[in-house]
């Protein structure tokens, strides 16, 4: 049986590494964004086609690879500094990159909703997908992919 003590320490614990989490999730969206935004700037110097009317490819191209750079770049950050981990890192990417794939899963519906039903354009919809999605990247990450046995 655990005393308040206890407990109060691994909340405490918990809470500072969620902390941490949520800071390279925040350096991921920058991350993401810049990519995201370089691509489709990138695809209207190719196309020669508006900003403001690249297309659902577009959006959809440069989400992923704004996934993309971010999942390489997060894997790192979390693994040295919020878990502090020392597995193994083929074991744990592989995990992390399935968390990431499944989360990716939920933006990219999230990310179509905003876009279309809501009529939310690039940014705006890419960040409702990415604060929806981070409490479950953290949860399966410290429970799965960072877990050390």
């Amino acid at each position: 049986m655990s005393t308040p003590m206890v407990d109060r320490e691994r909340v405490a614990r918990n809470a500072r590494q969620f902390t941490k989490f949520a800071i390279v999730g925040g350096s991921g969206v920058f991350v993401n964004l810049a990519v995201f935004n370089a691509t489709l700037i990138a695809w209207h110097l190719a196309t020669g086609r508006p900003l403001s009317n690249l297309g659902l490819t577009a959006d959809y191209v440069a989400n992923g690879l704004g996934f993309v750079v971010s999942v390489v770049s997060n894997y790192y950050l979390n693994r040295r500094w919020t878990f502090r981990s020392t597995g193994r890192i083929a074991t744990e990417f592989s995990k992390f990159l399935t968390v990431s794939f499944v989360a990716y899963g939920v933006n990219l519906g999230i990310f179509t909703i905003a876009h279309t039903v809501f009529d939310l354009r690039g940014n705006l919809s890419q960040l409702i997908a990415i604060a929806c999605v981070m409490p479950v990247n953290y949860v399966a990450n410290k429970l799965w992919s960072f877990r050390q046995t």
